[in-house]
């Protein structure tokens, strides 16, 4: 399931000269995401990262430019927090007010953040060797996690027994997450006055 959008109605009101440019966030490109009301959006500044040149790494592999998004700049550090704002704010646009998931550790921290902006509750279920230091900021969040030995696979199957009243922002299993993730597509066009690069690289995991 993804959300769709009515392309034709979009371009009559967006061009690319008119996305908010005093919006330093990924908000700023509102109409192309799926939260209708602004009030509905929990955002803690994540987005619009800088796009930074190698000096040195571009030649190094035999490129004659490279060019490195630095998401280490978001809220927690992290990507993830794209996803997870873009799915926690439309499922409370939808109602929800409990949300979970299974992580490694990065997903859990963000979805923990965002969850305790909202005032609502999360879950979060992480494999035992996870670092420690996921946990605690989990908890520090407000987060209830639950520690399984095993796999992130194993995590998610202990969360569906667990049978919790929440909302499932697991990879993959809500259209939500990735229409935040995009974002980073229209930030670099963007960023590169709207051209497009010839290549993108980017690290997956559980796919989005």
């Amino acid at each position: 399931m993804f959300a769709r959008y009515d392309m034709v109605h979009v371009r009559e009101l967006v061009s690319s000269a008119g996305f908010p440019s005093h919006l330093s966030t990924m908000w700023r490109y509102s109409e192309l995401l799926p939260v209708r009301s602004e009030s509905s959006i929990v955002s803690l500044g994540e987005g619009w990262t800088p796009l930074i040149r190698s000096r040195r790494l571009y030649s190094e592999v035999g490129l004659t430019s490279l060019m490195i998004k630095d998401e280490s700049r978001n809220p927690t550090s992290s990507f993830k927090d794209r996803g997870l704002c873009a799915a926690v704010s439309k499922h409370l646009e939808l109602g929800a007010r409990s949300f979970a998931l299974p992580s490694a550790g990065n997903a859990a921290v963000s979805m923990s953040a965002y969850c305790a902006a909202a005032g609502v509750r999360s879950h979060v279920f992480m494999p035992a060797d996870t670092p420690s230091s996921f946990f605690n900021e989990c908890g520090l969040y407000g987060a209830e996690a639950t520690e399984v030995k095993g796999t992130i696979a194993d995590c998610s199957a202990k969360m569906k027994l667990s049978g919790g009243d929440w909302t499932d922002l697991s990879t993959t299993k809500e259209p939500y997450r990735v229409e935040g993730k995009k974002t980073l597509g229209f930030e670099i066009c963007e960023q590169l006055a709207w051209s497009v690069p010839d290549a993108v690289i980017c690290p997956t995991g559980g796919g989005t």
